[in-house]
């Protein structure tokens, strides 16, 4: 399958960070409505496409993962006009790409949900105001891919 992702529909305030994968962290912050969300929705899945990722998405309580950071990766698969090519488990949220690539949705209302997932390529905190510094400490120790 050939992409064409045309630059056109990155909030362009953050598409110098696009490819920007020397840093271990990247951290966005500004007010509501400002677009960071979507953009690091946008820059995961490009990333993902680009090269095989699992990627670990979070939000502090599970409860709100299904109205947020899945629906959209949900919305920004279905923009990149891939979701019909994606394996989506609205159970698990779970996504599948099809090179392989995998996103993992959940929340953190324990750390030692996170223990047992081995792989992880990446982690996106969403509202990462919300977590404790033990939460990150314990995500960081997991993220291990050598250009993470």
């Amino acid at each position: 399958m050939k992409l064409r992702i045309h630059s056109n529909i990155f909030n362009e305030v953050y598409l110098p960070y696009l490819e920007d994968y020397e840093k271990r962290y990247l951290v966005f912050y500004g007010g509501a409505g400002s677009g960071k969300s979507h953009f690091i929705a946008q820059a995961l899945v490009y990333k993902a496409l680009k090269d095989k990722r699992k990627i670990l998405v979070l939000r502090k309580v599970n409860r709100t993962t299904a109205t947020s950071t899945f629906a959209l990766l949900i919305e920004t698969l279905s923009t990149f006009q891939i979701l019909p090519y994606c394996k989506v488990n609205k159970t698990n949220f779970t996504i599948e790409l099809p090179n392989g690539s995998v996103f993992i949705c959940s929340g953190l209302d324990d750390s030692e949900k996170i223990k047992s997932i081995a792989g992880l390529t990446d982690a996106w905190l969403e509202e990462a105001t919300e977590f404790t510094p033990d939460d990150f400490t314990q995500v960081d120790l997991r993220v291990r891919h050598p250009t993470a």
